[in-house]
């Protein structure tokens, strides 16, 4: 005798396999990429390391990625994508504040890449998207200001398509 309730296991079983895997990578800078990020990540249990969440912001320049304050956020092109560390320290960092993590994408938005985070000297931990670290910029005051885009032909808002 069969079981009926077999089929419908299996499916919802592929169908977790399926969400759990993501979506497609493509190779490039953070404002150029394809990959679909899940929604959201799970959310930190410590209250001390609360999970915010990303937002967009219409620009002049298109729509950006954006901190939960809606501020713009950009990556700097002389980081080495995928090293582990970022090369904006000192005087830099001032002006380019890091990303702190923890942070999960914004609902239903393809990022141009996954999520991760780097630890820089000091302990503090940064997010990172395809690999590049993630900053905001100490000149824009309010959500949708981008002044900081093209700065030295290095520091570039990260774009949603």
């Amino acid at each position: 005798m069969r079981n009926p309730g077999w089929p419908a296991v299996v499916v919802i079983a592929a169908a977790l396999a399926v969400t759990a895997c993501g979506g497609s990578y493509s190779a490039g800078s953070p404002a150029g990429g394809a990959y679909a990020t899940p929604a959201s990540t799970a959310p930190t249990t410590s209250a001390a390391t609360q999970t915010t969440a990303l937002k967009t912001e219409s620009t002049r320049v298109g729509t950006i990625l954006a901190s939960s304050r809606g501020l713009t956020l950009y990556y700097y092109s002389e980081d080495k994508p995928g090293s582990g560390r970022s090369v904006c320290t000192g005087s830099c960092a001032t002006a380019w504040p890091p990303l702190a993590a923890p942070v999960r994408a914004p609902a239903g938005v393809f990022l141009p890449g996954p999520l991760g985070v780097i630890t820089r000297p000091g302990g503090v931990r940064q997010v990172t998207i395809n690999g590049y670290p993630v900053y905001r910029y100490a000149g824009d005051k309010a959500p949708g200001q981008d002044a900081g885009n093209g700065i030295e032909g290095a520091w570039h808002v990260i774009k949603i398509s």
